[in-house]
């Protein structure tokens, strides 16, 4: 019998989508590393130039005229006027993405964002087909109207109200696992945080705040980091800019004449490495990003956080006591000089973080891929079946 075959359509690389993605897959092939899996950026592949163009309209909206997002985000008269342009955009999409279910026939097509579903989910209700099956993982604390699709087998939720959300939205609760957001192994695992501070030339035996924008670099992080500068407690910076190149090198100009020792990075892909060895993170809410601070047990300070879904992201968290949120660097000023003053306040957060965490986030999204997939063909060995049996 040939091995399953398991297609992961994602959103931009380098984003909480990818992420989630790579972390489900991972986990998918460590169950079962007979199956077959592929990745694809979806949007791009559909619409290469399209996709170059919603992106810099997206972020020219975030800066100019961000309440137009949050009137897009989740609205139902939006959603029911812009119908025909979705099925639109849908059908110009699945017939790109046709061609590679043709050359590739997945068993099982995963979806960490909410478009690509759409794409899939109209496609399927189509052509009639029930094959390949569709599974939609969500990568914030909440669900917009958007995933709901009668068309997906599958909903990967992050907890019991989100599930409790697509439910008011239609979708039938046998069709969604809570499973938490899927992070890479990597997250769960311990390193040496001594070794670490070495390598980013930071001073052992004070504390760290790591101070992040996204994979973007969004947000006011040159004021932050000139406002935490003139706290008169000793402690390291640890700075991530993403793929934002103009703003590292500013940070680096700025870095020598800085009082607190600051560590200046890109794009990085030991973000673990650096939760680690920090005490706080000042960061928007993405969810990723969240998710893997959460299992950190990193408390949060939260800035700027994008209208819809991290503004959602981020009533979620506060809610269960793991962040705090702040207008502008001078309310991040003021956090950061309360905790450093009150380590007992990091302490109950650290716990809050302890208990909402959800470390197999990813094992367990994997074994509900799995479930849908030829499971005499994944279960080919019994040390399989035991790996697999042993998450449930």
């Amino acid at each position: 019998m040939q091995n399953p075959r398991i297609l992961f359509l994602y959103l931009t690389k380098h984003s909480g989508h990818y992420a989630a993605a790579v972390a489900v897959e991972e986990a998918v092939r460590r169950f079962a590393p007979g199956v077959e899996t592929r990745l694809l950026d979806s949007f791009r592949h559909a619409n290469p130039i399209l996709s170059k163009m919603t992106l810099k309209a997206y972020l020219a909206i975030l800066k100019a005229a961000p309440e137009i997002w949050e009137y897009m985000y989740d609205n139902p008269e939006f959603q029911k006027r812009t119908k025909k342009i979705r099925d639109l955009l849908h059908r110009g999409n699945s017939k790109k993405l046709e061609s590679v279910l043709d050359e590739f026939q997945p068993d099982v097509v995963v979806c960490t964002q909410a478009f690509s579903c759409g794409v899939l989910a109209s496609w399927k209700g189509k052509t009639g087909l029930d094959r390949p099956r569709l599974v939609g993982v969500l990568t914030d604390f909440v669900a917009h109207r958007y995933w709901a699709h009668d068309k997906v087998d599958l909903y990967i939720a992050p907890n019991d109200s989100t599930k409790a959300t697509l439910i008011s939205h239609g979708v039938d609760t046998a069709r969604i696992k809570v499973s938490g957001i899927p992070i890479r192994q990597q997250h769960t695992q311990r390193v040496s945080r001594q070794e670490i501070v070495e390598r980013l030339g930071l001073r052992p035996n004070l504390p760290k705040i790591l101070v992040m924008g996204g994979s973007l670099g969004l947000g006011p992080m040159k004021s932050v980091i000139r406002r935490l500068d003139k706290l008169p407690q000793p402690f390291d910076m640890i700075v991530v800019t993403g793929s934002n190149a103009q703003l590292k090198g500013r940070l680096e100009r700025r870095g020598r004449k800085l009082r607190h020792t600051t560590a200046v990075l890109g794009f990085v892909e030991n973000v673990h490495e650096l939760m680690e060895v920090s005490e706080l993170i000042v960061t928007k809410p993405g969810g990723i990003t969240t998710a893997e601070a959460l299992v950190r047990q990193l408390p949060m300070i939260i800035i700027n956080p994008i209208p819809g879904q991290e503004a959602k992201n981020t009533e979620f968290l506060l809610s269960h006591g793991v962040a705090v949120q702040a207008r502008n660097a001078k309310d991040v000023f003021r956090f950061v000089d309360e905790f450093l003053r009150n380590p007992e306040r990091l302490r109950r957060m650290r716990a809050a973080a302890q208990v909402l965490g959800r470390p197999q986030a990813a094992e367990e999204a994997a074994r509900g891929v799995l479930e849908l997939a030829p499971v005499r063909a994944v279960m080919r060995s019994s040390a399989a079946a035991r790996v697999l049996r042993s998450t449930a």
